[in-house]
């Protein structure tokens, strides 16, 4: 089969992608930001970050990652959103951001680790409720909506799908606006990727959200509502459903699609994979 290219962005497509909205601190009080991982993303954010008087914590496992000389290490028993120097909390970036959220709100995450960050962080917060299934139905029904005006393909070591609707040699610009008219081809775009995803959820009768990340310089990054989203989404699950979360900019998109399980821990007699 044909090999997906997709534009060089953390998690290689979806959570990091620009959106035409950007976010902006808010009023009156200190916004705390959380970054899952110390690479080169939050690097270039951290500048941005600070100027406008956030407080910043970074989980990684590298005590020498990019922005460590910029942090002072602290754990979690001490308070990561003191003033002064961002924090550096060191530790796997899933279940370290699961037990800072559980702890304390944010207004911002920015997910800068490779896979989906957000399926991931569903998964975590499923308490083991959500069992990940790569679906060649969900496939075949994405690449159908496309129609030829994108492609999609599935990671077949853990099911997770990614589509976009660059399907040329030339990467997306760094600085794309996400307008109307492609930067690179010149001609208006056809499709919205996000309500591609919105609508493929739909038609397959999945329980789902699309996020759709807001704009801080060049990448994209997660709110505290979406983030509040993921857990209505989730505290509304039953036994069975068939999930879908997905991270989408107009372009490109990052999909995981699940089943619940059910309380012993199997999949239930009828509820097998798609």
């Amino acid at each position: 089969g044909r090999l997906l290219r997709l534009p060089k962005t953390n998690d290689k497509c979806g959570d990091a992608t620009m959106s035409e909205k950007s976010w902006n601190s808010p009023a009156g009080r200190r916004a705390r930001v959380l970054c899952l991982g110390g690479g080169s993303i939050c690097s270039a954010l951290m500048d941005p970050l600070l100027g406008m008087g956030c407080g910043v914590a970074v989980v990684d496992r590298d005590r020498r990652c990019q922005v460590a000389e910029r942090c002072q290490v602290r754990t979690l028993d001490e308070d990561i959103w003191a003033e002064g120097r961002p924090s550096l909390v060191l530790g796997e970036a899933i279940t370290t951001a699961e037990e800072i959220l559980d702890r304390s709100e944010i207004d911002l995450l920015v997910p800068s680790i490779p896979g989906h960050a957000m399926g991931r962080l569903a998964m975590a917060w499923s308490g083991g409720r959500l069992s990940p299934r790569g679906s060649t139905a969900v496939l075949e029904a994405l690449n159908s909506a496309l129609s030829g005006r994108g492609l999609a393909a599935m990671d077949p070591e853990n099911g997770t799908l990614v589509c976009t609707l660059n399907t040329g040699p030339v990467r997306c610009p760094a600085d794309c606006p996400q307008g109307e008219v492609c930067p690179i081809t010149g001609r208006p775009r056809e499709l919205d990727m996000d309500q591609v995803l919105k609508g493929l959820i739909g038609q397959l009768s999945l329980k789902g959200l699309v996020i759709r990340p807001m704009r801080l310089g060049n990448y994209g990054v997660i709110t505290d509502g979406q983030l509040k989203e993921v857990r209505a989404l989730l505290n509304g699950l039953e036994e069975g459903d068939a999930v879908a979360i997905a991270t989408s900019c107009a372009c490109h998109g990052i999909m995981n699609t699940f089943k619940v399980r059910y309380g012993d821990g199997g999949e239930g007699r009828g509820h097998g994979g798609q």
